[in-house]
């Protein structure tokens, strides 16, 4: 099934389910203990799990898998937001109750062919370079204006290299799209 016909794009009540169950899922963690089974998630795929507190980022992690299934990579990566991103300190309880939880299902990455076929807004950028990886999601270039250079230019600094490694020998530019659905959307 592909991203774009899989339930979690199109269908509310599922986005709903699953975005109360990533809530859960963060809570019993918290709590120490069992997250809940969770609500039916067709589909294999991959996702990005975003988190932010008074509007301000305090996780964001996601895989690229084709192999697992929809409802255990969300699970595994709604953790992963919330205790393992390196650049913020683990959750903590006092933190759930106000968390806006964002998850963005992926699409397969493929070459992009230039910088003037991507579309701010609805791609996002995937580095794969011999020296670092690094990814953002297509709404991290809306929300900071940039425009396909400046975009590639700030996957190349995700990735911990300087601005201009995207047009680097055996570098490769993927583009991607992610579908996203947000607390903040569905309350």
């Amino acid at each position: 099934m592909a991203v774009e016909d899989s339930p979690l794009v199109s269908d509310r009540q599922l986005q709903k389910e699953v975005l109360g169950w990533c809530h859960e899922i963060l809570r019993s963690a918290l709590s120490g203990g069992k997250a809940p089974p969770g609500p039916d998630v067709p589909g294999n795929g991959g996702v990005f799990v975003t988190l932010k507190l008074h509007g301000e980022l305090r996780g964001c992690i996601g895989r690229f898998s084709w192999d697992t299934p929809l409802k255990a990579t969300i699970m595994e990566i709604t953790r992963a937001s919330a205790f393992e991103d390196h650049r913020f300190p683990p959750l903590t309880p006092p933190e759930l109750d106000g968390l806006e939880i964002t998850v963005s299902v992926l699409t397969r990455p493929e070459p992009l062919a230039d910088l003037e076929s991507l579309v701010i807004g609805r791609d996002g950028l995937y580095l794969v370079h011999p020296r670092g990886r690094g990814v953002l999601l297509p709404v991290v270039a809306e929300e900071h204006g940039w425009g396909p250079r400046e975009f590639a230019e700030y996957t190349s600094r995700k990735a911990g290299l300087p601005p201009q490694a995207y047009l680097d020998p055996g570098a490769q530019l993927l583009v991607f799209r992610a579908p996203a659905f947000s607390t903040a959307d569905l309350t």
